[in-house]
């Protein structure tokens, strides 16, 4: 599965932060711009990873599509 997130950016004296709207708990640093977007990859994955493991054997996950204004 394939979904689409935005990165917000931002650059420094000391390399690159950045933060993924759509998932407020996801908060990365990089050196460089690359290493930034490698970070919040690698950290959006992990964060599906658990919601799936420790979501309640009850409870179903479902995809839905919501278009926003831009």
């Amino acid at each position: 599965m394939t979904r689409k997130y935005s990165l917000v950016m931002e650059s420094g004296p000391t390399g690159y932060s950045g933060y993924v709207p759509e998932l407020p708990s996801i908060l990365v640093t990089g050196a460089s711009a690359e290493e930034l977007l490698s970070r919040a990859t690698e950290a959006i994955q992990i964060y599906w990873e658990v919601l799936r493991e420790e979501r309640s054997p009850t409870s179903e996950l479902r995809e839905i599509e919501v278009e926003l204004p831009v």
